[in-house]
């Protein structure tokens, strides 16, 4: 039987894998490449299958992800390859499997299967970021109305150009000035503006898309996200900076970007989990999710 051969993902190797019919964060191929250190993360590429393992710190980051292809594939060989290959990992391990994917693995293996709150990706239907109707949205249309009242000179542009990518750029950074020795921890503050970085270096390269809003002609608030499937998008990265954060930025940048139709057309939209950042959980919460996406993982206790 065929051996995967593992190694660090690469832009090249996801470059096939970019459209999928998932809407999970995990199987966003910039996900993939741009976690790969955090995770330690190992991939293979068999019978046009993406396979990935993951070596994180905590059990719902460790083990193998549910095999990637745009295309239906032959999940007994895959399936059975994984198990092969197992044998010198100490055993079948599955992490990050939504419910249908859970399902799926679960004819083929005795998995004890937990899940954790913190996983859940939050997925939303970017015509009611617009519309705001209704008494669910009460409080994100009195931000936008706020907002609106504060600022006159509000401007929403592409990331289409060098000179808005650094404006992007800037808006990040400082973010995370302004979020240093708070809820997240420093060293996840800094890895996530290493990969932010990295997203502008190989911005083409990855196919991605995004936005940034301005008031006086100064950056406040901008998004970095990736087509996820044929109609959905992932929001890797999105920011709102200073006075503006709390007036209602984000409510303000979040609702152009749909509008723009930066999107091309597609109506979901995967804000990503909420890590139990209860500040975090709590702004997600604000723009009322249409699912939460619930991420499961767990091991055999033999192989």
């Amino acid at each position: 039987m065929e051996k995967p051969a593992w190694t660090s993902p690469t832009i090249e190797m996801l470059k096939d894998f970019r459209t999928l019919p998932f809407k999970g964060s995990d199987t966003s191929y910039v996900n993939i490449f741009l976690l790969r250190r955090k995770y330690k993360l190992e991939t293979a590429v068999c019978d046009g299958v993406l396979l990935r393992f993951y070596h994180g710190k905590n059990p719902n980051r460790q083990g193998y992800g549910f095999p990637l292809s745009e295309a239906p594939f032959d999940h007994e060989k895959i399936f059975r390859m994984l198990r092969e290959d197992a044998k010198d990992r100490g055993g079948i391990r599955f992490c990050l499997c939504d419910e249908q994917q859970r399902n799926i693995l679960s004819e083929y293996f005795d998995i004890e299967w937990q899940s954790e709150p913190g996983d859940n990706d939050y997925i939303y239907e970017g015509e009611k970021w617009i519309a705001l109707s209704g008494r669910k949205y009460h409080h994100l249309k009195y931000r936008l109305n706020r907002f609106t009242r504060l600022y006159d000179n509000v401007e929403y542009y592409p990331i289409d150009s060098s000179k808005r990518l650094q404006d992007a750029l800037l808006v990040s950074s400082i973010w995370q000035k302004e979020h240093e020795n708070k809820e997240m921890p420093d060293d996840d503050l800094a890895e996530e503006q290493n990969c932010i970085s990295e997203v502008a270096e190989h911005w083409d390269e990855l196919g991605m898309t995004g936005g940034v809003m301005y008031v006086d002609g100064s950056p406040v608030a901008m998004t970095m996200a990736s087509f996820l499937s044929d109609d959905s998008v992932d929001f890797h990265f999105d920011k709102a900076v200073g006075e503006f954060a709390p007036a209602g930025a984000t409510v303000v940048s979040r609702r152009s970007f749909v509008e723009t139709n930066i999107a091309q057309g597609r109506k979901i939209f995967n804000l990503e989990e909420d890590m139990n950042i209860p500040g975090l959980r709590q702004s997600k919460e604000t723009y009322r999710p249409v699912l939460k996406l619930s991420k499961y993982y767990g091991g055999e206790t033999t192989c």
